[in-house]
């Protein structure tokens, strides 16, 4: 066998063989691709894969960024799917990861109960299930998620503060995850506390400022008397408050949950949206591919679910708030 290395035939057994081949592979870039693995097969990098509920909401693509900026630190390549709010379509994305035999599943679940299945299935492959945001049945290794109890109570205490323990309210729900289940929790626990407080319409939203607007427009014509609104996520609230414009209301305010630029932008024009509990999805990105890599190296955490304060925002104190990293 020879090698030519500009214009120069050269024997295996030559020493500028020897150097020729590492300049050739060096340039290629096959060093970086592949490494030997103890069975003499090629070995690939690692591999995340990471699915949300969907990217038309800024918070998911806030998470994505810190979920890719997190791999990147440890040279991992990531492999990003919108879930669209479809429970089949996130399924298979799921099932293609354990095809795709990724190193790590990141999951924030279009549906905490469906996507067990799916998420069964990689764990019986052997593949660590970290889910993100929101919780998720079928066996995960980890869960982080926001303190949704916490934001779903602050949020329901400035109304209620706000409205001093009386008043007409709506609210509008979310998906059937555990995110906003907490949620609805933290509220109840509050209005539990306030007899004054009367719930006049509860809608099921999906968390898209478009189901807000319509379902806005629902409430706002079966209830020309409403002191407050609380929504389960800031693009419900911007779709509640275009509806209420709409219909020339400005009889009444809104909290939310997320603390996302569009209602911090909204809040310091002191539009309707008054508060909303922020939370930081790029900070769960980062602490998911951290958490997932750990268990995948054999380091289970400290504790199986991990919850990260959150911290509420309002028109008096939004000037002071550093929002998403």
């Amino acid at each position: 066998m020879k090698f030519t290395l500009f214009g120069k035939s050269l024997s295996p057994v030559s020493p500028c063989y020897v150097l020729a081949f590492a300049v050739v592979c060096v340039s290629s870039g096959c060093s970086h691709q592949t490494a030997s693995s103890t069975d003499g097969s090629a070995k690939k990098g690692l591999m995340i894969g990471l699915t949300v509920q969907s990217t038309a909401n800024p918070y998911f693509v806030s998470m994505q960024n810190g979920v890719e900026a997190e791999g990147k630190l440890v040279g991992a390549t990531t492999s990003m799917q919108d879930g669209q709010q479809d429970i089949g379509h996130q399924t298979d994305i799921i099932d293609d990861f354990v095809q795709e035999k990724v190193d790590l599943i990141l999951v924030n679940a279009v549906d905490s109960v469906g996507i067990a299945p799916a998420i069964a299935r990689a764990r019986q492959a052997n593949i660590p299930v970290v889910a993100v945001d929101v919780g998720a049945q079928g066996g995960v290794n980890a869960t982080i998620t926001s303190d949704n109890v916490q934001a779903g109570r602050i949020a329901a205490q400035y109304m209620a503060t706000r409205l001093h323990g009386h008043g007409n309210i709506a609210v509008i729900d979310g998906p059937p995850v555990t995110a906003v289940q907490d949620r609805d929790a933290g509220l109840k626990e509050v209005l539990k506390k306030y007899p004054g407080l009367t719930v006049l319409s509860t809608q099921v939203g999906d968390g898209s400022r478009d189901k807000g607007l319509q379902l806005g427009v629902n409430i706002l014509t079966a209830n020309p008397h409403l002191d407050a609104v609380f929504t389960i996520n800031d693009p419900t609230a911007l779709g509640m408050e275009l509806a209420a414009k709409q219909a020339n209301r400005s009889d009444l305010f809104i909290v939310s949950v997320d603390g996302s630029p569009d209602v911090v932008k909204d809040m310091k024009s002191h539009g309707l949206i008054a508060a909303t509990a922020a939370q930081d999805p790029g900070k769960l990105g980062k602490m998911a591919v951290q958490i997932g890599l750990d268990i995948a190296h054999g380091k289970k955490p400290a504790q199986d679910l991990i919850k990260l304060p959150v911290t509420l925002v309002t028109q008096d104190n939004v000037n002071g708030y550093a929002g998403w990293n």
